[in-house]
């Protein structure tokens, strides 16, 4: 396990994939160690469209989420993100967003020096999380 060095962001993700298909976080991870020949899944949450929350790498490990950030980085991925067509599309389940906004809170108690971010901040040409997280954040207020 790589340590991570910091925690400056917790990064928000989506899987890109449709709000009828059936994914969990194994699925992510036999994706990103089969498919990318990763050591693990690169998130250390993923929340599912019931709203069950899986650990994906240990909490104090590096994760493989944000090329150029993930020493400083923790990354949620919630399952969905795209419609029918492969476009982007916010279809994330009431009870997603619930999980989402307890598990983004109690991380924010762990490091409340963390920026809470979209994946689309260190990568403009992406979309993901495919929703605007400051948008988000705003309507908790």
């Amino acid at each position: 396990m790589i340590p991570r060095t910091e925690t400056n962001y917790i990064v928000i993700h989506c899987s890109a994939t449709r709000a009828d298909q059936e994914i969990t976080a194994d699925h992510i991870r036999r994706w990103h160690v089969d498919d990318n020949s990763w050591s693990d899944i690169g998130y250390h949450w993923v929340i599912e469209r019931d709203g069950k929350v899986q650990r994906g790498r240990h909490p104090q490990a590096q994760g493989a989420h944000v090329r150029g950030h993930n020493n400083e980085s923790i990354g949620i991925c919630l399952v969905g993100g795209i419609d029918q067509h492969g476009h982007p599309e916010d279809n994330f389940t009431a009870v997603q967003w619930l999980v989402l906004e307890v598990l983004v809170q109690v991380l924010r108690l762990r490091y409340p020096q963390a920026e809470v971010v979209g994946h689309y901040h260190f990568t403009p040409d992406k979309t993901c999380p495919n929703f605007v997280v400051e948008h988000w954040l705003e309507s908790l207020l």
